[in-house]
């Protein structure tokens, strides 16, 4: 009698502890699921408040340039025809003073020339027309303005960048032009250069300047407003890119994109 309940405690015992040790692992296994549960909603609500980030960047941008392009062909149209409309009435003036009309025409010719530049920085009509490396020849004439040195570019996958999709060769056209600002303003560079080629099936785009460089780990180096331009633009049309430079050794930027995305 007493070997029998001494064999039923026993069992009794394990019976107990395999129920406890089943309710300590579906406890775990309860707590492990609620856990990635929660981490897949955190993660939802990261991907969707970057999301949600983005579509608005988008459209701030895309109201940004609609504004460029209307002011743009304003210059363009009505203050470039009325200065032009100046110039051929000043050909006309007769007077005894001849250097002085010279004088006049010559002004007017460069604020016609600014004004040209300006509309065409505000609203690409190359890019339309000629598609990206157009935009690039034109961007480079305006800023060598007959300076061929300061700015060199070189394409070797000028089929691949000119199927771009239009809002695409339009972000990498403002992202190259905030670079060349941030070169005139800060970097006393004397060349910058653009180079473009395909490297493991990614279109590459090459911009470097002879400047002075900086520390990138300095916190004191903070992004800039044209920094944070161009990294919105970028992420907005999902590329990459890294950035090499240091005091005294130029900067370099890397963008990488994958072509195939647009299509």
């Amino acid at each position: 009698m007493e070997e029998k309940l001494g064999e039923n405690i026993y069992l009794l015992i394990i019976l107990c502890t395999g129920g406890v040790s089943l309710l300590v692992i579906s406890f775990v296994m309860l707590f492990i699921h609620n856990q990635n549960k929660l981490l897949k909603s955190k993660q939802q609500i990261h991907d969707a408040q970057m999301n949600y980030q983005k579509e608005l960047m988008r459209v701030v941008l895309q109201s940004q340039e609609e504004e460029r392009k209307r002011i743009g062909e304003n210059l363009h149209d009505d203050v470039g025809s009325s200065l032009s409309n100046l110039r051929i009435l000043t050909n006309r003036l007769n007077t005894t003073r001849p250097h002085e009309i010279e004088n006049y025409i010559q002004l007017i010719d460069k604020i016609i020339e600014d004004v040209r530049n300006i509309s065409h920085n505000l609203s690409p009509p190359a890019l339309t027309l000629f598609g990206f490396m157009g935009a690039l020849e034109e961007m480079s004439d305006i800023i060598n303005d007959g300076n061929d040195s300061f700015l060199t570019i070189i394409n070797h996958a000028q089929t691949i960048s000119d199927q771009l999709p239009y809002n695409v060769a339009l972000a990498l056209i403002r992202v190259l032009q905030e670079l060349i600002s941030n070169t005139v303003k800060h970097a006393a560079a004397k060349k910058t250069g653009i180079s473009i080629f395909m490297d493991n099936g990614l279109l590459t785009i090459h911009y470097t300047d002879d400047g002075g460089g900086y520390d990138p780990n300095n916190i004191n180096n903070k992004k800039g407003m044209g920094m944070q331009n161009i990294e919105s633009r970028l992420n907005m049309i999902n590329a990459g890119y890294t950035i090499e430079t240091a005091p005294g050794m130029g900067f370099a930027m890397f963008i990488t994109m994958d072509p195939h995305q647009y299509k």
